[in-house]
């Protein structure tokens, strides 16, 4: 494990790092696909910082949520705490992310800035969101391995941490690499959806079948994480409910999401003949 490293002086977390690469990375292949529907480069930014904002403001308030305890503890003492220590307490709450929230806010994003173009680009925006978020959530898993907060249960077959001041709980003990397997089952599916929007196979529906199968694999590794923050309620996480119900929406969508409308398609003097159109969601 390596939480942290040294550059000219200066301490650098290796989660936060790999999170940058990873949104860098991903960002970059976002922006050169969706060039091809004809968005100016103001338009990709624009639409890569919606998404930087929703993935930041639906992590952190998805966070604040597995706090709920102390945050309704602060409502009903607000005049027992000072303003110091009220900011304190809401950095402590909303000071880190949860994924899920991260990609319900995305998600948002990336449907209200689409939601006025013209079917075909707004399918082909929201299945390259769906192709991208797996890339980087592979490069955040490395990270949580790296940084040790998202440590496995113990086990014959894994890796053993020393040292590890900011998680004491992880040393000295053989754990499965759950963060690494994560990292990987979302490479895989980063592949699979990239060839299947290279084929033009599923056109529109990408994100909801990337939820389906994110909930599958999230809902079993949830299993082997180990760690003892994970909002138990009637034995399974709270990663594992969104799971369920992500799973199931998502199933219900791709399954018997509507056909696709006929439209008449204009592309600078086309001959005006009907085709199918990506489903406008």
């Amino acid at each position: 494990m390596l939480p942290i490293i040294t550059v000219f002086g200066r301490e650098i977390g290796l989660y936060s790092l790999c999170a940058v690469i990873g949104l860098l990375v991903s960002g970059t292949l976002f922006g050169i696909r969706v060039k091809k529907v004809g968005l100016y480069v103001e338009d990709v930014v624009l639409l890569i910082l919606c998404v930087v904002a929703g993935l930041v403001v639906g992590g952190s308030a998805l966070y604040g949520l597995t706090h709920v305890n102390i945050l309704i503890h602060l409502i009903a003492s607000l005049p027992d705490y000072s303003l110091s220590q009220i900011w304190q307490v809401l950095q402590y709450c909303f000071g880190g992310s949860v994924y899920y929230g991260g990609l319900i806010g995305g998600t948002i994003a990336v449907f209200l800035y689409s939601r006025k173009k013209n079917g075909e680009t707004k399918a082909f925006l929201r299945d390259q969101y769906a192709v991208c978020i797996p890339l980087f959530h592979c490069f955040g898993r490395i990270g949580c391995f790296l940084g040790g907060c998202c440590y496995g249960i113990p086990s014959s077959f894994g890796f053993i941490a020393h040292g590890n001041t900011l998680v004491p709980e992880l040393n000295d003990v053989r754990r499965f690499p759950v963060a690494l397997t994560e990292a990987a089952a979302e490479l895989a599916l980063f592949l699979l959806l990239f060839l299947l929007q290279k084929k033009g196979k599923l056109s529109g529906k990408l994100i909801w079948l990337y939820g389906f199968l994110y909930a599958i694999v999230r809902f079993f590794l949830e299993f082997l994480r180990g760690d003892a923050i994970r909002g138990i309620w009637l034995g399974l996480s709270t990663s594992q409910w969104i799971s369920i119900a992500l799973f199931i929406g998502c199933g219900l969508y791709f399954l018997l999401g509507h056909k696709a409308p006929v439209v008449q398609r204009d592309e600078g003097g086309s001959d005006g003949k009907q085709v199918k159109a990506p489903e406008d969601l």
